[in-house]
């Protein structure tokens, strides 16, 4: 991705590189991403990531399966501490928390929290004294982002927010892509089908007698 930040936050042009990777509906997206998190910490040392979510609805649902498999990436991959904090304008001092912590942070943040200059995000707060700004921290980490159905996030104005974040790279999750930049996988809805990850339909003929 290339193009300018928001206006009146940076002047910088900035690229980084997406993969897409296309699963079919009822699959274990979400499971997929947050599992892919403690792959890339556990080869290659990436402990700092930014999951943005185009929905509310889709942001509580990320939550709610952050919660359930907790314990069950600790028991696969043996990790002391992975936190998820769901971003909160009025708690914007955990921005700090996430980018100083030294183990694997996520960031749950939606879309709309950070696609306008006059988001609590990019202004100065008591809150976090000194020179940098929220997202400026953010930045700073050079995060992995990861898109959660990036259809909803093709704007202009979506993918300057998402520059902001001076991503390292980003991963584009979805069932329903409308592009998909480096394409690295695909699960089709006939090889879910094949695989029984999705639930099945039986026709039962009715005849009368």
């Amino acid at each position: 991705e290339r193009g300018q930040m928001l206006e009146g936050v940076s002047n910088d042009i900035y690229e980084y590189p997406s993969f897409s990777v296309e699963m079919e509906t009822g699959t274990g997206k979400t499971y997929v991403y947050l599992r892919t998190i403690h792959e890339l910490n556990q080869k290659y040392g990436f402990n700092k990531y930014v999951i943005v979510v185009p929905s509310i609805a889709i942001f509580q649902g990320v939550k709610k399966s952050w919660e359930i498999t907790q314990n069950h990436f600790k028991t696969i991959y043996g990790n002391d501490y992975c936190a998820l904090r769901a971003y909160d304008s009025g708690r914007i001092q955990e921005v700090k928390t996430f980018a100083t912590a030294k183990n694997i942070e996520i960031l749950l943040i939606t879309m709309a929290a950070f696609n306008s200059v006059s988001n609590n995000l990019y202004k100065p707060t008591d809150k976090l004294p000194g020179e940098l700004l929220p997202y400026e921290y953010i930045q700073q980490t050079r995060p992995i982002v990861i898109l959660d159905e990036p259809q909803n996030m093709t704007s202009q104005k979506s993918k300057d927010a998402l520059r902001t974040l001076k991503p390292l790279l980003s991963l584009r999750y979805s069932a329903t892509h409308k592009e998909t930049p480096n394409l690295v996988y695909r699960l089709t809805p006939v090889e879910a089908f094949r695989r029984n990850l999705v639930k099945r339909i039986q026709v039962v003929g009715v005849e009368q007698r």
